[in-house]
This record gives structure tokens, C-alpha cells and sequence, in this order.
């Protein structure tokens, strides 16, 4: 159950960040590229506290 979790979020953010790319964003990378970072960091920081968090309890 937890990484079929991690596989729905993963899938989400890749769409949201390719998304915001394409449609919102257009030919301006410098925007895009802060944006995607943003959200990789975000995710990368909730995948970490998730795992401990499973470590933890389990």
C-alpha cells in the first residue's frame, strides 16, 4: 500500500510539473525550472518523512 502511495504521488507531480511546463508556462525555462525544482524538493522532502515515518512505525 505504501508505494503504490508513492507511485500515485510521483505520477501526479509529473504531471503537474509537465503541465506547468507546456500549457502555462510556454517558452519561459527560467520559470519552469524553478517551478519543477520546487516541486521535485517538495517531493523529494515528503518521500523522506513518509519513509521515516513508516520505519518508524512498523
Amino acid at each position: 500500500m505504501f508505494l503504490i502511495r508513492l507511485l500515485i504521488i510521483a505520477f501526479v507531480i509529473g504531471y503537474c510539473v509537465w503541465f506547468v511546463s507546456n500549457k502555462v508556462l510556454g517558452k519561459n525555462l527560467k520559470i519552469a525550472r524553478v517551478i519543477a525544482a520546487t516541486l521535485v524538493v517538495t517531493t523529494v522532502i515528503y518521500l523522506l518523512l513518509g519513509s521515516l515515518s513508516y520505519v518508524l512505525e512498523s
